[in-house]
């Protein structure tokens, strides 16, 4: 896994699918709709793991879906939005 920013990390899964784990549920919001609308990198489905003051949630992308298209795209969000976003909940 390759943590991109604080809170979301990029990978392969145990059968080589593309998966963001990302470690609150509003900020997977943001980032489901960012790649999936502004990006057209719609995930197939996700998972949900209950934590300490929230949920990690993983979204598992199509098989042509590499994670490298994945951090490219994820690159252009600002960091301080991200951290903004985490902090709405945490």
């Amino acid at each position: 896994m390759n943590q991109i920013f604080p809170y979301i990390s990029v990978g392969l899964d145990d059968k080589n699918r593309c998966i963001v784990v990302v470690e609150d549920y509003e900020l997977f919001d943001f980032i489901d709709d960012f790649l999936g609308d502004e990006c057209d990198l719609p995930y197939d489905y996700r998972t949900t793991k209950e934590r300490l003051g929230g949920e990690i949630v993983t979204m598992y992308f199509p098989p042509d879906v590499t994670p490298e298209t994945i951090e490219r795209n994820l690159l252009k969000l600002s960091p301080g939005e991200i951290e903004r976003i985490y902090k709405l909940n945490n």
